[in-house]
């Protein structure tokens, strides 16, 4: 039941965490025992009906709390819980935008292969992390086309709605961030555009001659043996001072198992990205690309670390995301 979903969901909250979204959605906080904590005064029925008539109102701010799985998200969606227009699976055709200083300064309108291959990736990894949370909405995408203009990086691309709409959501929430999270991107590529970018500095690292290569190793073949033997001494060295650290520690710490476990530091709490967003900019981003506020807030959630990674290593990039009778969207460093 999809009543059940979203009750276990605000249980999974603090109290504190449930208070403030019951304020923030502008309802009364008349909730039973069970969603308040009560387990056991409050019965999973009374819950269910709070659920079914307040849900609609509190998904949004619940989400910006924490991240349900893509089971779950199915569930939400398909009881009409977290609505979407459906209209936006259809194809369209919109703009993406690479802007940088280094591009501009291209006045002929050529650019370096890295810096394609860069933004390339970089459009991948926002695509790849929309396509994945759209996977509960039943979305599909193309791959773009695309077409290099002077001084920037156009990719041309047919798409559904919901790629379009989440990356102009992307692109307008990245500005608006109130302190950057501690997340970042896919980091195979994210490592691949950092690669992609200094592939100079790589290549010179990479680019020593056979001779310097093959005196390197006739130096350390004569240090070899003697660094084995010093090896040895220290790994025997070590050894007998780890016994002893051991011994100390285990000596200062006695019987009292309890009170080390007891002053393990705790795992800090860690919110979605979309936490991070005024509320208000999601809404109004929303609303210009056409989504349901949950449903925005679920794709920043998704989709917000890799814009992170991507700015993490191309700083100085702006992303501009033009859809077809819509104003642009701007994401910039």
């Amino acid at each position: 039941m999809p009543s059940e979903v979203l009750r276990e969901l605000i249980l999974e909250v603090s109290e504190p965490d449930r208070l403030e979204i019951i304020r923030e959605a502008g309802i009364a906080d008349d909730r039973p025992p069970l969603l308040r904590g009560d387990a056991e005064d409050g019965t999973a029925e009374d819950a269910d009906s709070w659920v079914d008539q307040n849900g609609a109102k509190i998904l949004p701010h619940l989400l910006r709390r924490i991240d349900p799985s893509d089971s779950e998200m199915v569930q939400l969606v398909q009881s009409g819980m977290l609505p979407f227009d459906r209209s936006l699976l259809e194809p369209r055709e919109f703009l993406v935008r690479f802007n940088h200083p280094a591009m501009r300064a291209a006045l002929d309108g050529g650019l370096p292969l890295s810096e394609v291959a860069a933004t390339s990736l970089a459009l991948t990894e926002l695509i790849t992390s929309l396509l994945a949370a759209n996977r509960s909405f039943g979305a599909d995408a193309a791959m773009p086309t695309v077409r290099v203009a002077t001084g920037s990086i156009d990719f041309l691309a047919t798409s559904t709605g919901l790629i379009a709409g989440g990356l102009g959501l992307l692109a307008t929430c990245g500005v608006g961030v109130i302190s950057t999270p501690v997340i970042v991107g896919t980091a195979v590529l994210t490592s691949a555009i950092d690669l992609t970018l200094n592939w100079q500095k790589r290549s010179s690292e990479k680019g020593r001659s056979d001779a310097d290569r093959a005196k390197a190793d006739g130096e350390r073949g004569r240090a070899d043996a003697d660094r084995a033997r010093a090896d040895a001494k220290k790994i025997e060295a070590e050894t007998i001072g780890q016994e002893l650290e051991n011994e100390l520690i285990r000596i200062r710490l006695g019987n009292l198992p309890s009170q080390a476990e007891a002053h393990k530091a705790e795992k800090p709490e860690t919110h979605p990205a979309s936490f991070f967003v005024p509320f208000a900019l999601i809404e109004r981003s929303c609303q210009e690309n056409g989504l349901a506020v949950a449903h925005g807030v679920h794709l920043i959630n998704r989709g917000l670390p890799s814009l992170f990674g991507i700015l993490r290593v191309m700083p100085g990039v702006s992303i501009t995301v033009e859809n077809k009778g819509r104003q642009q969207s701007e994401a910039v460093h």
